[in-house]
């Protein structure tokens, strides 16, 4: 009042600076741990020892976000890159409050999770990296060795839908919050990777059994589909590795490919 009608922010901000005013606030909110409380602790007395746990420790979290995503990839054979085509996403974000936060929320988690299951591969000084020292030191320490998703790893065609209509009477206007939920979803991404691989090898006739480990790196996926010219190279490196153990065993091809896994990309 005593500034007036058409005064500024900033005259407002000086003037309560100088009066020792706050001019922001500050709140908490806690859960009715009726709604929301987890007892960490031993069963209680009266609870069956074949009761389900969370029967008498209650409920962890207020509520829970789902989603689902498909998802179609490409690889190359030769150098063992992979080109994201599609990529449709359906999340239950409750009744959103604002759609767009909330999907570009979904659109950088899921993109989070692609880059740690695709390219973001740690790696240190142990046994298998001995050109690293000293021992347990990271390599992947900077922007120059650790990948992060960048514009082309974007899928080609992007969808992203929220699910409408959906109560949850237990937060804010039926909200739910959508942080980091979606990350896992970009995991869709490896399997669909995993898949193209499968295929790949059984057209080299190769349908054995194998183990895909994260992150799918265009190493891993370049030897993991096991054609000709990276089974001989497999075999070799397994051959060398016998020769300086002095080990006599006889070398299974297919099963050296199928066994075998990368030991980092640099």
């Amino acid at each position: 009042e005593r500034l007036g009608n058409q005064v500024s922010l900033r005259e407002i901000a000086n003037a309560a600076f100088f009066e020792r005013i706050e001019l922001s606030a500050t709140g908490f909110f806690a859960l009715d741990k009726s709604r929301c409380g987890y007892d960490f602790g031993p069963p209680p007395d009266d609870v069956s020892s074949d009761a389900p746990e969370n029967q008498w420790r209650g409920n962890p979290f207020n509520y829970f976000t789902q989603g689902v995503v498909s998802c179609e990839v490409e690889i190359e054979v030769l150098t063992g890159n992979h080109r994201i085509l599609r990529s449709d996403i359906l999340v239950d974000v409750g009744s959103s409050i604002n759609p767009v936060i909330d999907i570009g929320q979904i659109e950088g988690a899921f993109i989070q999770g692609v880059g740690w299951c695709t390219l973001e591969e740690v790696i240190y000084a142990d046994d298998d990296h001995t050109w690293i020292r000293p021992a347990g030191k990271v390599f992947t320490s900077g922007p120059g060795t650790y990948k992060i998703p960048a514009f082309n790893d974007v899928p080609e065609e992007f969808n992203v839908s929220l699910m409408e209509d959906v109560d949850n009477p237990v937060a804010v206007h039926s909200s739910k919050a959508v942080g980091e939920p979606p990350f896992f979803l970009g995991c869709s991404v490896f399997f669909a990777i995993k898949e193209a691989v499968r295929a790949a090898r059984s057209e080299n006739h190769n349908d054995s059994y194998f183990e895909m480990r994260l992150p799918a790196t265009s190493e891993r996926v370049r030897m993991m589909c096991a054609d000709k010219i990276a089974a001989e190279n497999i075999v070799a490196v397994r051959k060398n590795e016998q020769d300086e153990s002095s080990e006599s065993a006889i070398l299974d091809t297919t099963q050296l490919v199928s066994s075998f896994q990368p030991k980092g990309s640099y």
